[in-house]
């Protein structure tokens, strides 16, 4: 019961404020004026409200400002303009920068900025001995090539859309092929897509010039949120549906909390209730898990696929159906005559029995062998058995994804919703852009009447990516500002409103967007922009003046260090074993979960899957997300929420963190396959165990202090407890994986 609670609070609430839901006390019909409560109406917003136009200037609806870097005192710690920006903060505070990391941190920082795992012993060895200028450039070009790159960025995008692949509520039924949403984006990554044709395809993807499978797949994005399959009411279920992608829309692209206009104007954003409705008549025509017939919504509806085969795939299933089809009648034909000669010599009672499908097939089997010739017989068997195993021979089926579909050509009209109420229609509206925006009124081109959509939403993804959009640039760089420094310039990355944080440095923000932009939206370039920067590049090391001066690291006069992530954490202990399956895409799989967490669902057995030990072994991105079956292991670090957009995960500390490295099975059975690595790789040794354990799990050498401090404590446990060389060995490598060194980026 929580959950739908939950779910009409999120109706009815928003931030800043509460709203009464007056549904029960409103009478539906007709029309009605616009609510007179509302603080100002869109006429007086549009006309020059002196509060909106104070709003209006903020700097978040300002366009891009001045483009040329600060000069700064010290020309040689500047490697690019990011540094001129950053350095000309710290000047004025009076901090100096730190010094730059070692080369063993650097490389680890910058394997686990794009690829989400730690580098090799091998690799970390050969940075730190090429001496060649371009040795740390090269390190990012390889890592922005490698597939995991995509594996890894991906995962950042997922939280912001809310990815899972059940719909949650009670049943939790699956959405089916969502997986196939998942790998677009992971493939989008790895292929350096054009950002701005990343919108389109998402918001777009069946309206645009070319449509493809790809484009398909990706509008899946509009039916990754929750759904609910027994809604109380339908109407108002349905808009809940249209909410979660406007609201998932406007933080995700746009860093602005639209949904907080549902209800009411917005009390912070200049944003009016009639701006909230205008973006959503954009998407009012199409059937976001709702089935609907002339636009009447029922409550229920199948959550089906749509076939996204390409021409040739489905020439080529037809053809391959036509002759699986061709090759049964055959058989068929080959068989009848042996079994009208076995039906000829059944009683005339067993002639009547065999009316009957089922006994006709047991009689027949059972008067083959007395009615048939041996050769006949044998025939006739091998016909059957051939018969048998073509019929049980299934076609590869054509493949399927979960897509966004419109009702036709014609869109329903869209009214203001007072207070939100599906049934308490206010005024009249058509679709068009926030007004704070200055943008003029879309013209939605006049499709045919035989069109599959409206070619709304291609108006609004065009928007929404051009270049001279104020805000689409400027949110993206900062994401990934965010995800390597592990804040955002704008610490509020959903959120670029009056109610989130304001930048640190806002004049490379908006250089950054304008360069974005001109490079052609490419994310690689400002991956390897950023991270050249010796912003980037300096140590996490404290300094009294900045620790005095700005103790939040405000400006970015070192580097912050953080804990890896949920899927870091998992995908680096399997890589440790050297049993991480690398295999990418395809379905989703299961880890090993609990009977005590199976038993908290509502239908334990059938709660959760079962995948082979190997496909067990794949990496984090690829586990099943049911909403509410959260995998251990990832659940106790934080995995981001996903029923709204998380565009900022949490980053606890807490004992049961500990605790599960040190006793879940997952953590002790990789410490047992790392300890056999070990003796592969180091023999039995325990000094060259320990060298090749911390090279391992701490991308560098360790210490003579620390080799002796290994062998001693393996010895000890032999000594003390009685273990096996083994055994002590398997305990050494589970207190490896719970070092803060390991589970710490530096």
């Amino acid at each position: 019961m929580l959950r739908p609670i939950l779910t009409f609070l999120r109706a009815v609430v928003c931030v800043g404020c509460w709203c009464l839901a007056v549904g029960a006390i409103a009478t539906p019909g007709q029309p009605i004026p616009n609510d007179p409560r509302h603080e100002m109406s869109a006429p007086e917003l549009a006309g020059g409200s002196s509060s909106f136009k104070e709003r209006e200037s903020y700097w978040a609806f300002k366009p891009v400002g001045n483009l040329i870097p600060p000069r700064v005192p010290d020309s040689d710690w500047q490697t690019n303009p990011i540094d001129a920006y950053v350095l000309a903060k710290l000047v004025d505070k009076g901090i100096n920068p730190v010094s730059p990391a070692g080369k063993p941190a650097l490389i680890r920082r910058a394997y686990y900025d794009l690829a989400g795992l730690p580098p090799t012993p091998e690799e970390v060895r050969a940075f730190e001995t090429d001496d060649s200028p371009d040795a740390y450039e090269r390190v990012i070009d390889h890592l922005l090539a490698s597939p995991r790159y995509g594996e890894k960025w991906a995962r950042h995008w997922l939280d912001l859309v809310r990815f899972a692949e059940t719909n949650g509520y009670e049943r939790d039924g699956p959405k089916p092929s969502a997986w196939r949403y998942r790998d677009y984006v992971i493939d989008a990554f790895n292929m350096n897509k054009r950002y701005d044709q990343f919108i389109r395809e998402q918001i777009a993807g069946d309206e645009l010039d070319a449509v493809t499978a790809e484009s398909l797949v990706a509008t899946g994005y509009q039916r990754l949120g929750i759904w609910d399959d027994e809604p109380v009411d339908a109407d108002q279920a349905y808009y809940d549906s249209l909410d979660d992608v406007v609201a998932t829309t406007a933080q995700t692209f746009l860093g602005l909390t639209v949904n907080c206009a549902r209800c009411h104007d917005h009390k912070i954003d200049p944003i009016p209730q009639t701006d909230y409705y205008r973006l959503l008549a954009f998407f009012h025509n199409t059937y976001n898990d709702v089935k609907q017939g002339e636009f009447k919504k029922s409550a229920f509806t199948l959550n089906t696929t749509e076939t996204i085969a390409s021409p040739s795939e489905l020439a080529d299933f037809e053809k391959r159906k036509r002759e699986l089809e061709e090759r049964i009648r055959s058989l068929e034909a080959k068989i009848a005559p042996f079994e009208e000669q076995i039906v000829a010599s059944f009683s005339n009672p067993e002639k009547d029995d065999a009316k009957d499908a089922r006994t006709r097939r047991d009689l027949i089997a059972k008067k083959r062998e007395s009615a048939l010739e041996p050769k006949a017989l044998e025939e006739y068997l091998a016909f059957s058995k051939q018969l048998a195993e073509i019929r049980k021979s299934e076609l590869r089926p054509l493949p399927e994804a979960l897509v966004i579909r419109e009702n036709g050509a014609t869109a329903p009209e869209t009214f203001v919703l007072v207070r939100g109420n599906a049934h308490v229609l206010g005024e009249k509206v058509v679709p068009g852009f926030p007004l704070v925006f200055g943008a003029p009124d879309p013209e939605v081109p006049i499709r045919n009447g035989g069109a599959m959509s409206s070619g709304r939403r291609r108006v609004l993804a065009e928007w929404i990516a051009s270049g001279d959009n104020l805000l689409t640039s400027r949110v993206m760089v900062n994401r990934i500002w965010q995800h390597h420094f592990g804040r955002g310039i704008v610490r509020s990355s959903n959120n670029f409103g009056k109610l989130g944080e304001r930048p640190t440095h806002p004049e490379l923000l908006d250089w950054l967007a304008r360069e974005f932009v001109d490079s052609g939206w490419d994310m690689k370039a400002m991956h390897k922009r950023v991270m050249l920067s010796k912003t980037y590049r300096m140590s996490s090391d404290a300094s009294e003046s900045g620790l005095r001066v700005d103790p939040n690291n405000d400006l970015f006069w070192r580097f912050d260090m953080r804990r890896l992530t949920a899927e870091e954490i998992r995908d680096s202990v399997l890589y440790l074993t050297g049993n991480l399956n690398q295999k990418m895409g395809g379905p989703s799989i299961y880890t090993d979960v609990p009977r005590e967490v199976l038993e908290t669902a509502s239908q334990p057995d059938r709660a959760w899957g079962k995948s082979s030990p190997e496909e067990q072994n794949r990496r984090s991105i690829y586990v099943y997300v049911k909403r509410s079956l959260i995998e251990p292991v990832l659940g106790t670090f934080d995995l981001a929420d996903t029923d709204s957009p998380c565009a900022v995960r949490f980053a606890t500390t807490v004992p049961t963190q500990a605790l599960t490295m040190l006793n879940n099975r997952f953590f002790n059975d990789q410490a047992e396959s790392f300890a056999g690595r070990l003796q592969r790789e180091a023999g039995d040794d325990p000094k060259a165990q320990a060298v090749r354990a911390f090279s391992l799990a701490l991308s560098r050498e360790p210490t003579a202090s620390e080799i002796t401090m290994a062998a001693e404590m393996i010895a000890k446990l032999q000594a003390e407890l009685n273990l096996s060389a083994g055994q002590a060995l398997d305990r050494f490598c589970l207190m490896v994986i719970n070092l803060n060194e390991f589970a710490y980026l530096d």
